[in-house]
């Protein structure tokens, strides 16, 4: 068929959250899709839980998803910041109270597998039948006018483009990299290494909520080089240890039943919350205990001709912030945004056409990506004291001076106010009025596509960031003199 008639077609390689994410979104867009996950199931075999933060609230709500979400969403009611060691609380705040005024939502926990389920049960059937199973990627070739993968069982699949939404250890972003370069293809027994950093690696499992203990409370417990969290949702509890590894690496480790022992038998004594340790809560987990590296880093390069990077295959966030996910819906937001606008002009665009939009998508996005990342791991430091000004604002500073406050109204809410919304979908349930106005809003029917995705509002974001540096600074000197004055 001729360039200029061949329907266009998105090949999603991955299986995982933000690719079922992208089915929807592609799904409202009318943009055709097939999505290639090689496992033999969507679930994961170990679940853990998700954050789902106020922007991603507001595309749930664009793409119908809300009510449908509601059951598995469990509310963080208190965040409590303690010593592992003696389980002594240090502060105590109420995130849930202070997001949904700035942004209309708070954050939610979800059980991760409990949250696919419902992302891929809630697919028109039209969706579903897209999705394929047990499809390896092994290789990418380029058209005349598109894109082609080659899977491992000798299948073959054909798109206009290549989006790889396919994690830390990306196969499609390994085959960009080598064609950018002229390279032949990896040999697909090669093992992939990871462009990331593990600082971290972190011991979870699942467990009914203790006795006596509050539902809807997250337990974050400090110590040097390793911290403890248990959240309490509605029916079930989460517990984890993290800890600093010797010497960060960007190794795959495979950790064995051993290891997970190993863990439990050295900080075993520690405390997940006031009266309870480490050893009793993993006593009552339930299924299996993962063990997993926290990889940190970012990619520069997020595409090349057709081919373009989502997620995990272009950042990695650590999990003590939840934004990974969130993070990763936000990149095919704008992409979703940006494609169906050159589609509305261009039903087969050219690689160069293409290529222009892929390039404007990384643009927009890395804006935001210093600041995510740094959110991400500022918080893993306080929570394992990786330096003693680490230990001294967790121990210290944050509680006598209510720093958690101030990071969520001058750090937390000009990122939150830049997310970006789908364009052309309705949103029904952002109540007017919010302590911190968005940045992006649906564009009205009728509106000119260039340019109206984004409203002039309120310059407190812009100005948050300045106005929250100097507020940390001065705390930071109060904090470090009463510090010495104890000491």
């Amino acid at each position: 068929m001729p360039a200029a008639q061949k329907p266009f077609r998105v090949v999603i390689v991955g299986g995982g959250l933000v690719a079922l994410t992208a089915a929807h979104i592609f799904s409202k867009a009318n943009i055709d899709f097939v999505i290639l996950e090689r496992h033999e199931n969507l679930l994961p075999e170990v679940g853990t839980l998700l954050n789902i933060w106020p922007p991603t609230f507001r595309i749930l709500d664009q793409l119908g998803l809300l009510d449908a979400m509601q059951p598995n969403l469990n509310v963080v009611n208190r965040g409590v910041s303690m010593s592992a060691e003696s389980g002594a609380i240090f502060a105590q705040i109420d995130p849930d109270v202070i997001l949904t005024q700035n942004h209309g939502y708070g954050v939610r926990i979800v059980h991760r597998p409990h949250f696919i389920k419902a992302l891929y049960q809630t697919l028109p059937d039209s969706a579903k039948e897209r999705i394929k199973l047990k499809k390896h990627v092994v290789n990418v070739n380029v058209l005349d006018d598109g894109m082609s993968v080659e899977c491992a069982d000798g299948t073959v699949e054909e798109g206009s483009i290549i989006m790889g939404a396919d994690g830390v250890r990306s196969r499609v972003r390994q085959c960009m990299q080598a064609l950018a370069e002229g390279k032949p293809p990896l040999d697909r027994s090669q093992p992939s290494k990871s462009p990331y950093l593990t600082t971290f690696r972190m011991l979870f499992g699942n467990i009914p909520v203790p006795p006596g203990q509050e539902i809807g409370v997250n337990f974050e417990g400090a110590l040097e080089r390793v911290s403890t969290q248990l959240i309490t949702g509605k029916s079930q509890a989460w517990v984890g240890i993290y800890e600093a590894v010797d010497k960060p690496t960007s190794e795959r480790i495979r950790y064995t039943n051993q290891d997970k022992e190993n863990i439990l038998e050295k900080w075993g004594h520690l405390y997940v919350a006031p009266g309870l340790t480490v050893r009793d809560a993993f006593a009552s987990h339930v299924g299996s205990l993962g063990l997993v590296s926290l990889e940190e880093g970012h990619v520069d390069k997020w595409t090349w001709n057709r081919i373009v990077l989502v997620g995990d295959a272009v950042r990695k966030l650590e999990p003590h912030a939840g934004l990974g996910y969130n993070s990763g819906v936000s990149d095919v937001t704008v992409l979703a945004n940006k494609l169906r606008r050159l589609l509305r002009t261009e039903p087969s665009p050219t690689t160069e056409a293409l290529e222009a939009v892929f390039t404007d998508y990384q643009s927009e996005r890395k804006k935001l990506e210093p600041k995510v990342d740094g959110m991400s791991r500022r918080r893993a430091r306080m929570t394992t004291w990786l330096s003693p000004m680490n230990k001294l604002m967790a121990k210290y500073i944050a509680p006598w001076t209510n720093l958690a406050y101030y990071s969520m109204q001058y750090i937390t809410a000009p990122i939150v106010s830049r997310a970006p919304v789908l364009e052309w979908l309705e949103e029904k349930g952002l109540p007017e009025t919010l302590q911190v106005p968005y940045l992006h809003h649906p564009i009205p029917e009728g509106m000119e596509l260039e340019g109206s995705a984004k409203r002039s509002v309120s310059s407190r974001p812009s100005l948050s960031i300045y106005t929250g540096t100097v507020v940390l600074a001065a705390l930071a000197a109060v904090g470090f003199q009463y510090y010495r004055r104890l000491h």
